[in-house]
């Protein structure tokens, strides 16, 4: 697991994230999303959505300030991440695209705040899969979905062009 300090919402906590692989429970995961289980403290995104792990922070510190300020666009700040990975402001669009579903067999599990050591146990009790470093996200990449959903120019290619695009494309969305 990996922890990263929020310092543009002060008093948040970090934003602690852990990937998983080889997830064997993600059809009773969903079902609990959609029952609103309160117990699953933490978001669950599909892991080959995401290209760096810079592109979860962007969206965790959009969410704390929203939360902080008392303007979520969803439901709870778990969703509200969920949310934020995406270039339109449709929320159904977005929990689908980027949350995970029942075929899922690698995510990143994302909670802003609590211990350190609470957050990865909650996480592990609650995703069967194994616990990987970050550096196996790039094997994990689905390139044609992230340039459908985000519409990169093909003839972008380089990792951080690509990045770069995404994380515009997430900022412009509430934009007028």
């Amino acid at each position: 697991m990996e922890s990263y300090p929020l310092e543009a919402v002060p008093g948040t906590g970090e934003v602690h994230m852990a990937c998983f692989t080889s997830v064997k429970n993600a059809p009773e995961l969903k079902e609990r999303l959609q029952a609103q289980d309160k117990t699953l403290t933490f978001a669950m995104v599909e892991s080959n959505l995401i290209m760096d792990v810079f592109q979860l922070l962007t969206a965790a510190t959009k969410a704390a300030k929203d939360h902080e300020a008392g303007k979520l666009s969803t439901q709870s700040l778990s969703s509200e991440i969920i949310y934020n990975l995406s270039p339109t402001r449709n929320i159904a669009e977005s929990l689908k695209r980027f949350g995970i579903n029942e075929d899922t067999t690698s995510l990143i599990a994302v909670k802003i705040g609590g211990n350190p050591d609470e957050v990865l146990e909650d996480m592990s009790k609650t995703v069967d899969g194994i616990l990987i470093s970050f550096s196996k996200l790039d094997q994990e990449k689905d390139m044609v979905r992230l340039r459908q959903y985000y519409k990169i120019d093909p003839k972008v290619t380089e990792h951080k062009d690509i990045l770069n695009w995404i994380i515009g494309a997430m900022a412009m969305k509430n934009i007028q």
